[in-house]
């Protein structure tokens, strides 16, 4: 369905908001989601720049809105260090999260080969608390 103003909206617009669907995704996974997780959505939303009732929107209807890969590598990276990041907010990644995690990176555009191959490298840095843009800065 959608509402009048997702008619107008830019492709940009689009992606950003398949991206935070994909988070939200990844957050509910295990059926709960955590404070820690609402307070990475919440800055990632702002980063985004979703209102409140965009942000509502997604939540209660995340089927409406597609995954749209962005056109550049490094905003390809960078969505999928932040899939990544949520999945390990909580200390651990399931294999079911893991294989989510990687099914949307091949959505995003990257090849299952270089999905294994930085996904790896990826936790590895979010773990040891690399910060986003060094661990961005690593892949390009």
């Amino acid at each position: 369905m959608g509402t009048l103003a997702q008619l107008f909206e830019t492709g940009e617009q689009t992606s950003q908001k398949g991206h935070f669907r994909n988070l939200i995704l990844i957050a509910r996974f295990d059926g709960k989601v955590m404070d820690s997780e609402k307070k990475l959505l919440q800055t990632i939303a702002n980063r985004l720049s979703l209102t409140e009732e965009q942000v509502s929107e997604i939540i209660d209807h995340p089927e409406q809105y597609p995954v749209i890969p962005p056109y550049s590598r490094e905003e390809r990276y960078e969505r999928f260090i932040q899939l990544t990041e949520m999945a390990l907010i909580d200390g651990v990644m399931t294999a079911e999260e893991e294989k989510l995690i990687k099914q949307l990176g091949v959505s995003l555009g990257f090849s299952q080969d270089t999905i294994s191959e930085k996904f790896k490298v990826i936790v590895e840095k979010v773990k040891s608390g690399v910060k986003r843009d060094q661990i961005l800065s690593g892949l390009l």
